[in-house]
C-alpha cells in the first residue's frame, strides 16, 4: 500500500525526462525550489520545454503541452507558478536538430543558447494562454565536469 496525497500544487514543473538528470531534478525541486510532493505537477516530458519552442513546425507537440497546462491551472487554482528547466547535453535537442535541420540552430551560436532562448520564448507563449498573476521561472541545468559530474541550475 502507498500513500495518496492531499495535492493541492503551487506549480507545475516543465522538465525533460533524461534519466541522467531526474534525482538532480527531484533535489533541485525540493531543496531550491521549496515544492514537496504534491506541491507541484511534474510535467515530464522528452525535451521538456522543446515541445513548446516551435508551434509550426510541431503542431501536435505544442496542442499537446498548451491544452495540458490548460487544464492543470483550469483544474488547481491553488497553481500560481510555472517553472520550465532546460538542460545542457539534451539528446531531444540533438534529434530536433537532426529533424528540422539548420534551420533549428538560426540565431543561436551552439545548442545551449537555443535552450536558454527556448526557455525565454516558451515563457512568454505560457504567458499568453494562463491568467494573469502567474509566477514563472526558467531555469538552464549544465552539468559541471570536476571529477564526479554533478549537475549545476542556473536561474535565467
Amino acid at each position: 500500500m502507498y500513500p495518496l496525497l492531499e495535492a493541492h500544487p503551487k506549480a507545475i514543473v516543465i522538465h525533460c525526462s533524461d534519466p541522467r538528470f531526474q534525482k538532480a531534478f527531484r533535489d533541485f525541486i525540493a531543496g531550491e525550489l521549496h515544492l514537496q510532493d504534491g506541491e507541484y505537477i511534474p510535467f515530464v516530458i522528452s525535451g521538456g520545454v522543446a515541445a513548446l519552442s516551435e508551434p509550426l513546425k510541431l503542431p501536435k507537440e505544442f496542442k499537446f503541452m498548451k491544452e495540458r497546462i490548460e487544464l492543470f491551472t483550469g483544474l488547481f487554482n491553488s497553481i500560481k507558478r510555472v517553472i520550465l528547466i532546460n538542460h545542457e547535453d539534451c539528446r531531444h535537442y540533438d534529434m530536433l536538430k537532426s529533424t528540422l535541420g539548420s534551420i533549428f540552430l538560426q540565431h543561436a551560436a551552439h545548442m545551449n543558447d537555443r535552450q536558454i532562448k527556448d526557455l525565454r520564448s516558451v515563457a512568454r507563449s505560457i504567458m499568453d494562454f494562463v491568467a494573469p498573476g502567474f509566477e514563472l521561472e526558467m531555469y538552464y541545468a549544465r552539468i559541471v565536469r570536476n571529477g564526479a559530474p554533478t549537475i549545476l541550475f542556473e536561474r535565467v
